[in-house]
């Protein structure tokens, strides 16, 4: 089994009655160090269970870093506009 990148000891999910969720990442290191936040739906608190607790899969910071910039690759020429 792999270590753990975090120094979470465990985790509490609040599921409300409109969809949203408040999570808990109860810190080996105190109080001081929890974290509480909310999310709106389950996939935003997937979202966060996985940024304060997994690491990225190979590429994804990548994809989530977006396209690249409307320049495009160093020394790349743009296609000429259209007239």
């Amino acid at each position: 089994m792999a270590a753990k990148k975090h120094k979470y000891t465990h985790t509490h999910i609040e599921h409300h009655s409109d969809g949203s969720h408040t999570t808990h990442h109860v810190h080996e290191d105190g109080p001081k160090h929890d974290k509480k936040y909310a999310s709106a739906d389950h996939d935003s608190m997937l979202d966060g269970l996985l940024d304060h607790t997994g690491s990225p899969n190979p590429g994804e910071a990548e994809a989530q870093a977006g396209p690249m910039s409307a320049a495009g690759p160093a020394g790349a020429v743009a296609p000429p506009a259209a007239v």
